[in-house]
This record gives structure tokens, sequence and C-alpha cells, in this order.
């Protein structure tokens, strides 16, 4: 039975040899001496094969990666740092590399990366070690391993690289750990040879010259080159052709082929303009160098060239391999946009009407597949730093849930009745409440005072609940760029949370439900509870009512009327008219009250009303936040797996708002059940 393949990976592999002393990959290398130019080392990058720290570099790895390492940075750092994949200092930068190549050893798994090291600075005391290493045939003095990151399968406690993805720099250290190490000095100027693409066409000819018949080869795209360069070396090699070139020449001729392709897809897939991209591709033609530092310093170039042309000095969307900063991060450019494309009011929310281009431009993940293998590295990191695409999507659906959520409402009208507090735990809260004291009695003269009656007290207790629930945006939605669903859900979450609390409170009213004293909110015993429809009459008899009450323990009248009058939809319109004068010249009684009206949208019973006290003259209904968290708190559910930015090609968020409340006192409140 065949076993399936262990899974793909992203890791970040420091060659460093974590056990000095391996003599893995070593070897006795020769000094070329010449006459030139100073400052140039040939070196050994890599070398296939299993490397000391347990990684396996198979030869066509290297060989497809090779040209990766143009331009890649030769940092000096001690072995510990180097492994520990801490930051770079950019005192430690002595050079790059250019001109990488891969070179095929005597068997299977045995080839190389090689490279030309250019120092910054001849006189640098590191680079002059490293010549005089060279010079002295002490090449296994010092050591070159690098730092990137790759796809790996692990199988039996070795790692073997797929592919790499991206490469941070190249490390001078003692203890290599996959055969990194100085060649020789270069001291003399290159001979001069055949151009490469003339080379690739004297090979077709060799190898299987029926590929050419024709054809002018001159004619050939790039394109078309490759797929025949691919046939021809399928082929056994034609006795009567010429030799053609020899199997080194062979594969740095598909690494260049490979890296020109690579450099084409990468000017391609940037935003410039068509006629800016043509421009890349001339400069790049001319300078016949298609390495990742010349297409990215070639890109560079034609932005440096535009931005004077762009309104208000911006240069946006123009590709993810040069970005031009304005004084933002990435991440913080990254949460812009996505607050954009959430908030109609955005100043930029008309240039954010895709949510697929923005999970693009954070991403990288041009097929949109959810696969951290299939995103930039570069741009995830610098748009996500240490959070996942989830926490980042969240935090801005959480920001825009939060501005809706503050902003007023019908649903905020139960703020107007209650008292509201800060909660510190989900313990149940007392509130305890003193009645008040009688009157004073008078003193004689050289009498002493008496004692007064301590009044009674009154207890409501509460305890906090969460509320809340998941919504999930899923892979497809992003794929489908399904923009009017995504942009509804924070909205509407938000106006579930609202609705949700201002229920919660208006309930204590609609329901009439026991409270501290073990007595219905509204009752015959509170005298605050009747039967007649709203009119003049009836609701100053409700004032009346309220007006009367009386405090605990010393019994004396409150004095406090109604300040709110709260009625269902229905019964909106007769509330209003009752209070407005009509054809009579002077206000009536109850004309001159005006209290607050408040429909209460889901109040289906169209003849009950009720009469609430200001709180801020009575306590009337508290409610608690826990930790005085007043609006609704989204969270990722899951977080994503490694290899994924989805958990089932979906992302699941929370809502949760938590809360509690309770009726302080009855005092404040009056009710008409109409039959």
């Amino acid at each position: 039975m065949n076993k399936s393949a262990p899974p793909l990976t992203i890791v970040t592999l420091l060659e460093a040899d974590p056990e000095t002393g391996s003599e893995l990959h070593r070897g006795v290398l020769d000094v070329i001496e010449a006459e030139g130019a100073p400052g140039r080392l040939r070196v050994r990058v890599l070398s296939a094969g299993l490397s000391g720290n347990r990684n396996y570099y198979p030869d066509e790895v290297l060989r497809e990666s090779a040209a990766m390492f143009e331009g890649i940075r030769v940092i000096v750092k001690p072995d510990a740092v180097h492994l520990a994949g801490a930051g770079k200092d950019p005192r430690g930068v002595i050079g790059r590399l250019t001109q990488p190549k891969f070179v095929a050893g005597a068997g299977k798994d045995k080839g190389s990366i090689e490279a030309v090291f250019e120092a910054l600075d001849d006189q640098d005391p590191m680079v002059l070690k490293l010549f005089a290493a060279a010079k002295r045939g002490m090449t296994d003095v010092f050591g070159l391993s690098i730092d990137a990151r790759a796809a790996v399968r692990e199988a039996q406690g070795v790692r073997h690289v797929a592919r790499f993805i991206k490469i941070n720099s190249v490390d001078v250290i003692v203890e290599p750990g996959a055969g990194g190490r100085v060649l020789d000095v270069i001291e003399a100027a290159p001979e001069q040879e055949l151009p490469m693409r003339a080379k690739l066409i004297a090979t077709i000819k060799a190898k299987r010259p029926a590929l050419l018949a024709g054809r002018d080869a001159n004619a050939l795209t790039d394109d078309e080159l490759e797929v025949l360069l691919t046939e021809a070396l399928g082929a056994p090699v034609d006795p009567q052709a010429p030799a053609g070139l020899t199997q080194a020449q062979l594969a740095e001729a598909l690494v260049q082929v490979e890296a020109k392709t690579t450099a084409r897809a990468t000017v391609a897939a940037s935003s410039l303009p068509a006629t800016a991209k043509e421009r890349v591709i001339a400069t790049l033609e001319a300078q016949g160098d298609w390495g990742a530092a010349a297409t990215a310093a070639a890109i560079k170039a034609e932005q440096d060239y535009l931005a004077p042309f762009v309104d208000a000095g911006r240069v946006g969307g123009l590709g993810g391999i040069s970005r031009i900063q304005t004084g933002e991060t990435r991440a913080e450019k990254v949460q812009a946009m996505l607050e954009a494309f959430w908030d109609p009011t955005h100043r930029d929310h008309g240039q954010a009407q895709s949510i697929k281009d923005i999970y693009v431009q954070i991403t990288g993940d041009t097929r949109v597949t959810g696969r951290v293998r299939d995103c930039d590295q570069g741009l995830l990191r610098e748009a996500l730093n240490s959070a996942s695409f989830g926490e980042v999507l969240g935090d801005a659906i959480h920001r825009r849930l939060v501005a809706d959520y503050r902003s007023p409402s019908v649903y905020d009208a139960w703020r107007s009745i209650v008292n509201v507090r800060r909660l510190g735990d989900f313990r149940t809260n007392h509130i305890g409440r003193l009645g008040g004291y009688g009157d004073l009695p008078a003193v004689a003269e050289g009498a002493d005072y008496t004692a007064l009656t301590s009044p009674g007290d009154e207890e409501a207790t509460y305890a906090p609940t969460k509320r809340g629930g998941l919504e999930t945006i899923t892979l497809e939605m992003i794929k489908n760029d399904d923009v009017a669903a995504l942009m509804k859900i924070p909205g509407r979450m938000s106006r579930a949370a609202k609705r949700t609390l201002g229920k919660f409170v208006f309930d204590f009213i609609r329901t009439n439900p026991t409270i501290y004293d073990t007595v219905a909110l509204f009752h015959a015993t509170h005298g605050n509870l009747g039967s007649a429809a709203l009119d003049a009459a009836s609701f100053a008899a409700a004032r009346l009512a309220m007006l009367k009450q009386t405090e605990a323990g010393s019994n004396d009248r409150i004095g406090i009327g109604p300040r709110f009058l709260l009625v269902s939809a229905d019964g909106e319109e007769g509330a209003v008219n009752l209070f407005r004068r009509n054809t009579n010249n002077d206000k009536t009684f109850v004309q001159t009250l005006t209290p607050d009206i408040i429909p209460v949208w889901y109040w289906t019973d169209a003849n009950d009303w009720s009469a609430v006290a200001d709180p801020a003259d009575i306590e009337t209904i508290e409610i608690g936040f826990l930790d005085g968290q007043e609006e609704p708190e989204l969270f990722v559910q899951d977080n994503p797996t490694v290899g994924s930015l989805f958990t089932a090609d979906k992302l699941t968020y929370k809502i949760r708002h938590i809360y509690g409340g309770a009726v302080v006192d009855f005092r404040g409140f009056y009710k008409a059940v109409v039959a």
C-alpha cells in the first residue's frame, strides 16, 4: 500500500552547524591567482545533500532556486545569533552575492550553488580575513550559512526541502551546516563568451536540430525557446552534431531562462501601467541581467519616475516588489484599507470596493487559495506583523461594529431610563438602598439629642450574563468578491447587539417581573398600577400617583413625577397630540407637562403605556457592564492551523456582549395595563 507523502510545511532554515566539528560537505579548495579588480570572491553558498541540521537539499531544488540568491546581502553573525534567527545589524553587512549559479556534482544530489561575493569595503577587517583565508587555502576557517524560508516535508527526522520561498540573507559564521565556503579570489576580468541566447540555440541545434527546421531561431520568443530547449534536453545527442554545452553550462542556461521567465512574471504581476511594464522589460533586456535584485531595482526606478505624476504625491498599488512608504507602516496601510472597505464615510471608501483585491494586496495569494505557501511571505509579514489574517480582518470588522454601535438609533432609547455602572466580575452584584430618616425632632435648651430611628434598607441583586453568537466569512465569499454580504456583517452584528440590550431593558416594564421585594414591579401594593387608556385624565392620575409615593423608612412623600412616557409605536401619535395645544388659547395643565415620549419599537400592545421618572432624581433600573465594556466585542473563534489562513476554508468570529441589570426602586415607575 502506498503511503501518502508527508504534508508540506513552511519553516525557516538556518544552516549553522548546531554542534561544532561537523565534517559534512567539507573539502580542499584551490585558490586562483590572477590580476584584476579586488573585492570579489567566488563562494559556495549551499551544497546539495544532507546538511548538519538534518535538512536535505536535492539538486533540482538548488538548480531551480539559484537565481533567488542574486543580490542577497552577506552579513557577519555569531553562530548562536544566526541559529536564533535574531535581527540583523546593519553594521554587519559586508557585501552581496551576484552571478549565482548551480554547479552539478559527481553524482546525484552532489551539486552546489556558487556565486560571486562583492565586498562593500575592500579594507573591511572581515573582508580582509576572508581574502587572506582564500589565498592561503584556509577555506575551512570561515563558513557561509543561509537564512531562508522554505517549504519542507519531514520524514524520519529529516526535513526534505521542496522549494525555497524567500532568501533572507547569507551569513558569515564559523561552523556551516550545509557546505557554505569561500572558494577563491576573483582577480581577472571574465572571458568573453557567446550570449546566453546564442548558447541555448546552439544547444537545441546540437541535440534536436529538427526542432528548428523551417523556423527563424532569432525570431523565437523566450517562452518558445524555453519549450524547445526542454524538449531538446529530453532527447539523446545527435552523434553528427557539434558538441554543444557541458552539463554545467546547460544547468546554468536553464537557470538563466528561468530567471528571465520569473522576472517577466514579476513585472507582469505588478500594478504598473502597461507602458511602464514595457519600459521595465526593455531596461532588463538592455542590461542583460534578469536577477531578482535587478528586476526589483528596475521596478523601483519606474515607480520613482511615475511618482511626481500621481495626485498628492502618492503612488499606490504599484506592485509587491517595491513599495513607496509615506510615513505609514505596511500594517497601518492595511488597517486603513480594511477600514475604508467597511466604512461608507471613509474618504477612500470608493477605492476600496473589492475584498478580493484587498486580500491579494495583504497576502500576495493571487489565486485566493487560503494557503500560506501561496502567499508572498514579505507582504504577509509586513501587513500582519505578528497577527494572523483572521485577527487583522476581525479587528477591522470590530472597529466598524463599534463605530456603528455608537451611532444613535432607536435602539438607544433605553439609556434615558437607567443608570449604568461598571462590574468587576461575574459574581452577583448587590445594590443596597438605604431608606430615609423621619423629620428631625426639636431639641429643647439644655436637653440631650435623641437617637434617630434608623431606616431599613432594600437590596436588589443581579449578575452579568454573556450574550453573543458566531458569524463566518468563507474562502468562497472572498474568492467570489461577495462585497454586498461582507459589508453588511458589522452593521447587522451591531444592530443585533443594540436591539438585544434595548429589549432587555424595556422588558422590565413590558413583562412586569417580580423584583427585589418579591412583588411584581407594577402592583397595587406599590401603588403604581392603573388600567385606563392614555388621555389627559389618566396621565394626570399617573403623575399624581408617582408624586404620592413614599420614601422607605420615613414614609414621607418623595414628590417625584414622570419624566418619560413610554408607548408602543401604535400609541406614539396619540401621546404626542395629548401634550399639544389645539384650538385652546391657553395650555391645559397636562399640556404644560410635556414629558419625553419614547415609542418602544417592539411593543405590540397598542393600548398599554408607562411613565418613568428621571433616573437622576430617583433610582429606576441599573445596567452593569463587565469591566465597563459597553460595546460588544469581536474575537476570532479559532485561529487557523499552520499552513492555512483559514480553518476549514472559513474564518469564524464570535461576538460577545456581557451585561446584567435589575429594577432598583419601583417608586420611579407607573404603568397602565389597558384591557
